[in-house]
């Protein structure tokens, strides 16, 4: 999952102040068919439409490629103004960026979702593209389970004993052996599928949606 952090600390009033600059100036009007979206209301744990997180995260992306040529120097006038440009062109508000960007580091769901809508989709007709959420989440669990017993193996072979009970986590959550062995395939090899399962994840362990 990609860890949103700037190199450099980027100070938003500059941001905002740039922005109006590029607005006034440079700033082409949106076409007429394809209107910026409105933002949508955030709730205090950060709730964000799927349209604007993937417009943060192409703006991001821009804003990093910037800041990492700065060598941890502040940003000139310039460079401030091609960060908002950036922003702006993705089709949010410095506003609505930042406000995301401070909800992103605190709400570790919303990582999880970006990394969800960016991931590249699983080839139709794969194992990966066929897992439905419910059974995704059947893994998750499983999973989580058999961790706790593979903690406690020595030696790296379990007993007979662990072994029945990574098998009966995989039975008690609904899945068949051969079912959960073929998601397990495919999520470590399809960045889509270990999206959602990190999402469900951390949507299990209390963060906040």
């Amino acid at each position: 999952m990609r860890i949103y952090r700037l190199a450099t600390a980027l100070s938003a009033a500059a941001l905002m102040a740039a922005a109006g600059s590029v607005s006034a100036q440079d700033a082409a009007p949106a076409p007429a068919a394809a209107p910026a979206p409105a933002a949508a209301p955030a709730s205090a744990a950060g709730q964000f439409s799927d349209e604007q997180l993937v417009q943060f995260d192409g703006a991001y992306s821009k804003i990093r490629t910037l800041s990492e040529g700065l060598n941890g120097a502040q940003p000139t006038a310039e460079q401030q103004a091609e960060m908002a440009a950036a922003i702006e062109t993705s089709g949010l508000t410095v506003e609505s960026f930042n406000a995301i960007s401070t909800a992103v580091s605190t709400d570790p769901v919303l990582p999880a979702r970006i990394a969800v809508l960016t991931a590249p989709q699983p080839a139709a007709g794969s194992v990966a593209a066929s897992v439905t959420d419910a059974e995704l989440t059947q893994f998750v669990t499983a999973m989580g389970q058999i961790r706790t017993v593979t903690d406690a193996v020595v030696g790296g072979q379990p007993t007979p004993e662990q072994s029945a009970q990574m098998t009966a986590a995989v039975e008690g959550s609904g899945l068949e052996v051969e079912r959960f062995n073929a998601i397990a395939t495919a999520v470590s090899a399809d960045a889509s599928l270990q999206a959602r399962a990190e999402l469900i994840g951390v949507q299990s362990s209390g963060g906040a949606q």
